[in-house]
């Protein structure tokens, strides 16, 4: 069994291309002993983003706090989830998160441990960026 507080789990920068103010925190992994899903939080800061993506497993979200906009590139459409949502993402479904000048949102991710080799197919060309941490505004500017 392992018990953790998610504060003694470091953050971590998403450095997919097109990421923007977004960190996660893996907070069961494999490493763990998980075999089957992982569990991992993502927060993402004011003007934040993942890019619209997809790949090739399912998951599934859950916003503790905040609030952002789903992207649904195939639907030509964002809708605003917020406290309590639960989301499942299909395998192969494009989607993407956006958050707004101070609108934040701090949300879960379930996802399969064994993955298809890791194909994720960003539609973004662009870097990833992050500097609301000022412990990351030395990576950012270093291009790093």
């Amino acid at each position: 069994m392992k018990r953790v507080h998610r504060t003694a789990v470091k953050a971590e920068i998403v450095r997919e291309p097109g990421a923007k103010e977004t960190t996660h925190r893996k907070l069961i992994d494999t490493p763990d002993g998980a075999d089957r899903f992982v569990l991992t939080e993502f927060e993402v800061s004011p003007n934040g983003s993942t890019p619209p993506h997809y790949h090739e497993w399912e998951h599934e979200i859950y916003v503790l706090e905040g609030s952002m906009g789903l992207v649904m590139p195939e639907l030509g459409r964002t809708e605003e989830v917020g406290p309590g949502d639960a989301i499942f993402i299909p395998r192969n479904e494009p989607h993407g998160f956006v958050t707004g000048p101070g609108q934040t949102c701090r949300f879960l991710v379930v996802a399969p441990c064994e993955r298809p080799p890791v194909r994720n197919v960003f539609l973004s060309e662009d870097p990833y960026e992050y500097t609301q941490n000022p412990q990351y505004v030395s990576l950012v500017e270093g291009g790093k």
